[in-house]
């Protein structure tokens, strides 16, 4: 007997979730994973159904992102401006859930009881200016309510207050329209955890208790440290207005405990200190920890391209001897991007003129995380540089176990460049004026026979008339130089 294949995505989803795929479970589930309690047998439960019953529909290769549909029902009718574009697929969802939410202003109240929904989500979802026609159309006005509050959040907080003083059947097309929207909302938002969790195929991993909070370890092969997963509790800031975290109706014990959690992965230096690449927050333990797998998995499947994007190193270093450039990992640093960033250097301490700074070549960085000028210079390039930890953090440039170190991370210097870096160790010991330092690399660069003027125009851009090479010992002149030209061709 052949064994059943899902292609629905509440089954999909309730397999991640661990529970039978019947309404009132997978209900259950799926509002605990947005924080939020249950609403048990009610008109709410049964609008969640429907709504999941209306995602089921969509095809298994349509991805959205994690917050589509709450992004596209916040700004409902109107579609929000994203970066990517809001998928077509996300306005037509929550058209449909629109459609769900058409019930009457009873209806509405009961199943923003059932949901739980605060002060706040409701007065967030009316976003629209229109307290003056419900005071103007209200016959006896609230106390102290002779003039209508202007700022945003004192009409926020009128609307609210209306709601406590006026029965449902008695509600404006204004007040109604900001309940039907909440609702809409955590609808919307609900069915992205269903497409997300059902989307995505399982990647639990061995959470361990150290204390703080969770962490997991996936080992990488060539990799000197495992990935790592981190998820621990996250304080929650209170809203300005504190009764806003208060159910609108119901009483308070019916409200969900808001809760923050926050994931992050990456993996630790040499010195053992962990660095974050990704992370985010979420309202759950268990969403956090579906954060962080689904991240882990992503990256342990591309391991040999992933790099930190703070320090720009490689998960899996590129072993000595080994890299070629058709390695999709490899950057190459050419000069005219090392004299980008000495002219931002320089410019940077010309607008400073006190600090007085001066530059040393090594170590590249200490432990009090004061940095070297290559260290700098790497580093406003998006490029690695050597830490505490690493045998290449006290070598000169000149050193072949620096540019040694560069290649393990996949980083090819053309040959300007490596003879720039190497020359600003020319200038002396100790820490030197950034002129100074740049003057001794760029006579290093110079001094290189053969084919240096054509390698350098190919770089750099060609020379104006009134210009030549040595000019470009003078830093100043080099800013207007890299001003006024580009290079001849793309490297």
């Amino acid at each position: 007997m052949s064994q059943h294949v899902s292609t629905s995505r509440t089954e999909l989803a309730a397999t991640a979730f661990k529970v039978s795929s019947t309404k009132r479970e997978l209900v259950t589930a799926v509002c605990a994973f947005c924080g939020y309690r249950a609403p048990g047998e009610s008109l709410a439960a049964q609008l969640i159904a429907g709504a999941f019953a209306a995602l089921d529909q969509v095809p298994l290769d349509v991805r959205l992102y994690v917050h589509d549909l709450q992004d596209t029902a916040e700004r409902w009718p109107a579609l929000p401006i994203t970066l990517p574009p809001t998928p077509w697929q996300a306005a037509t969802l929550v058209d449909g859930l629109a459609a769900l939410v058409t019930v009457s202003a009873a209806e509405l109240r009961e199943a923003a009881e059932g949901l739980a929904l605060t002060r706040g989500d409701v007065a967030l979802a009316h976003d629209k200016p229109v307290l003056a026609r419900i005071w103007a159309e209200d016959d006896e006005p609230l106390p102290e309510a002779a003039a209508l509050p202007r700022d945003r959040r004192a009409r926020e907080a009128a609307l609210l207050q209306l709601f406590d003083h006026v029965h449902p059947r008695e509600w404006t097309d204004e007040q109604t329209s900001a309940v039907r929207k909440a609702l809409l909302v955590r609808l919307a938002g609900l069915g992205d955890a269903l497409l997300r969790v059902s989307a995505l195929p399982p990647a639990r991993l061995d959470w361990q208790d150290d204390g703080e909070g969770l962490t997991a370890l996936v080992p990488v092969p060539g990799a000197p440290q495992p990935l790592e997963a981190r998820v621990a509790a996250e304080a929650l800031e209170s809203h300005p207005f504190a009764s806003w975290d208060e159910p609108m109706w119901g009483s308070p014990e019916t409200a969900a405990s808001p809760g923050c959690w926050r994931w992050t992965v990456g993996w630790r230096s040499a010195g053992g200190a962990f660095h974050s690449d990704a992370g985010s927050t979420e309202a759950s333990a268990a969403a956090a920890r579906f954060g962080a797998e689904q991240t882990l998995a992503a990256y342990a499947a591309q391991a040999s391209t992933v790099r930190q994007r703070l320090r720009q190193r490689l998960l899996v270093p590129r072993q000595p001897g080994t890299l070629s450039m058709s390695d999709p990992a490899v950057l190459v640093l050419g000069l005219r991007e090392l004299l980008e960033a000495v002219c931002d250097e320089y410019r940077a301490e010309t607008s400073r003129p006190e600090d007085g700074t001066g530059w040393r070549v090594v170590p590249h960085q200490d432990e009090d995380k004061e940095c070297s000028l290559v260290t700098i210079l790497l580093d406003d390039c998006s490029l690695p540089h050597p830490e505490p930890g690493d045998p290449a953090n006290t070598a000169d440039p000149s050193d072949p176990a620096f540019e040694d170190f560069l290649r393990s991370h996949a980083v090819v210097l053309t040959p300007p460049a490596r003879a720039y870096l190497a020359g600003l160790s020319q200038a002396g010991p100790g820490e030197l004026p950034l002129p100074r330092r740049h003057e001794a690399a760029m006579r290093t660069v110079l001094a290189v026979g053969g084919e240096a003027a054509d390698q350098l125009t190919a770089e750099t851009g060609s020379l104006p008339d009134h210009m030549a090479w040595i000019d470009l010992l003078d830093v100043a002149a080099l800013g207007e130089f890299l001003t006024a030209t580009e290079p001849d061709q793309p490297r």
